[in-house]
């Protein structure tokens, strides 16, 4: 199967412009290091969101599945207890 490059951490309460420069940035220096562009691993799209409780069940499976964690660190991350994990 494909490998998930990167399991993205962030606070949903961070700016999500801010947050969308930085994964354009990683992923075109991904691209021109590797040339094919990086994969995510996205909490709103990667878990059912009517039955969020069942995919945090399984959380730990996904992020053993991907390659690195990406921290997306702004001024609410480290006052969110689930960034942290």
């Amino acid at each position: 199967g494909e490998t998930i490059d990167f399991f993205m951490s962030h606070s949903w309460h961070d700016d999500p412009q801010e947050k969308f420069t930085a994964l354009e940035a990683l992923a075109k220096r991904f691209h021109a290091r590797t040339r094919r562009y990086p994969t995510f691993w996205f909490d709103k799209v990667c878990i059912d969101q009517d039955h969020i409780s069942d995919g945090l069940k399984v959380l730990p499976v996904y992020l053993m599945a991907c390659e690195k964690v990406l921290v997306l660190c702004g001024p609410t991350y480290t006052q969110r207890l689930w960034c942290a994990w």
